[in-house]
């Protein structure tokens, strides 16, 4: 086993294609497929599930893949270092955020710190909440932007914004776009378009609870851990969304007409994160410091 195969599995375990692996590797289908074989004849165990049309991890699959994730960090880590030390600062900065908060607070600090630091490369990762602690706990990034709670004392943090959330509707529903505020209790019975406990248990959960501990009939018709999918459902008139104020900047905001909630707290803090015990890279550590 080495470093190549590792790099080939992960690649194939995040394309789910052999094909699009190959693409992204710059190497033909056949020796990829051969490498794949000889990782699971050495290792004795099938990791990749063929009876699909697009490849799925097997179990053993999903443990390696995020043991393949974690060394491949490392050996960039430590690369980076190396360099730290002999050139200045350069190397990779891998980051991590749901697409929503990494908009809002990634493009511009990551602008001014490629003028200040043009050897620097960014890889910048998406996903809910979930998939950026796994991302952190695997050491594929270094530091991430990520909805709270988060299990505690595992990171240190810096907090970021704490957001109102809102009521989404099209911008041409004439039932809702003259509204600039409403109260829960006239949701009743209306299809809502809500976060799945996948996009963060606490995002999901505190809109669900909040409306039951006031009465209100819920009509949940779909939830979805993509933002963009989301607001696509309420574009074609599927229902309302309740969504933090901020993913509305995965869209335009001339689609959609949001109203504000009142009488009750919905709110949702957000903070970048970095594992506790991970001593992070000379250019993490720089482009912290902007926050």
């Amino acid at each position: 086993m080495d470093i190549r195969q590792l790099r080939y599995f992960c690649a194939i375990a995040e394309e789910g294609q052999i094909s699009r692996a190959a693409q992204r590797l710059h190497i033909a289908q056949p020796p990829l497929s051969y490498q794949l074989k000889l990782l699971e004849e050495e290792l004795g165990v099938k990791l990749i599930d063929r009876t699909t049309r697009s490849l799925s991890l097997t179990r053993a699959g999903h443990v390696f893949y995020q043991r393949a994730e974690q060394i491949l960090g490392m050996l960039r880590a430590a690369a980076d270092e190396a360099k730290d030390v002999e050139f200045g600062v350069n190397g990779i900065l891998a980051i991590g955020s749901p697409p929503a908060l990494g908009n809002l607070y990634f493009p511009e600090r990551i602008r001014r710190f490629h003028e200040a630091y043009p050897y620097v490369r960014f890889h910048w990762r998406e996903g809910n909440t979930f998939r950026i602690l796994e991302l952190l706990e695997s050491d594929v990034i270094e530091f991430g932007i990520v909805r709270l709670p988060v299990p505690a004392g595992a990171y240190e943090s810096k907090p970021l914004l704490t957001e109102s959330w809102v009521v989404v509707s099209r911008q041409d529903d004439r039932n809702w776009s003259s509204r600039n505020s409403l109260v829960l209790e006239e949701l009743a019975d209306i299809p809502l378009i809500l976060m799945h406990r996948q996009a963060g248990i606490y995002c999901h959960d505190m809109v669900v609870d909040e409306m039951k501990s006031k009465g209100i009939a819920t009509n949940i018709v779909c939830e979805s851990d993509n933002i963009s999918a989301i607001l696509a459902l309420v574009e074609k008139g599927l229902g309302l969304a309740i969504l933090p104020e901020s993913t509305l900047s995965v869209r335009p905001s001339e689609d959609f007409h949001r109203v504000s909630i009142a009488g009750c707290e919905l709110q949702s803090a957000s903070a970048i994160i970095w594992k506790k015990e991970k001593r992070l890279s000379r250019a993490a550590n720089l482009f912290l410091e902007q926050f």
